[in-house]
């Protein structure tokens, strides 16, 4: 049976899929140059975010500036980046933590946004 493993944390931020996929990509290759292998959860984690990643990872921190610059909040734009809504009625349902819902001019610069930066399914 393995130890606990004791993590310090030192600063708590939501990341996208696409935020995640990238840390996680630059932390597995250090590990395999290490170690010449990767855990399995690493491993597990990284199939799971490359098949539900709908953003470009290249691309992802300029996605959530433009979101940011509309004054959406970090947990909505988390959850647009990660769902990649196509309609306003999906828009909505992620906006749940906004202290107002968006004019609705606003909501569709939201969606051009989207359709900017999400690329489709890899399934």
């Amino acid at each position: 049976m393995s130890l606990p493993l004791k993590v310090k944390v030192e600063k708590v931020k939501l990341l996208s899929n696409a935020e995640a996929l990238k840390i996680l990509k630059e932390h597995s290759e250090r590990e395999r140059e290490k170690t010449g292998a990767v855990s399995l959860l690493v491993q597990r984690v990284l199939e799971y975010l490359y098949k539900f990643n709908k953003v470009q990872v290249e691309k992802a921190e300029e996605f959530a500036e433009k979101l940011v610059a509309i004054g959406l909040r970090e947990e909505s734009i988390v959850m647009i980046m990660n769902m990649c809504p196509r309609s306003v009625d999906e828009l909505l349902t992620l906006l749940v933590y906004e202290e107002r819902v968006p004019e609705k001019e606003q909501l569709e610069r939201i969606l051009g946004i989207v359709s900017e930066y999400c690329v489709e399914s890899r399934e």
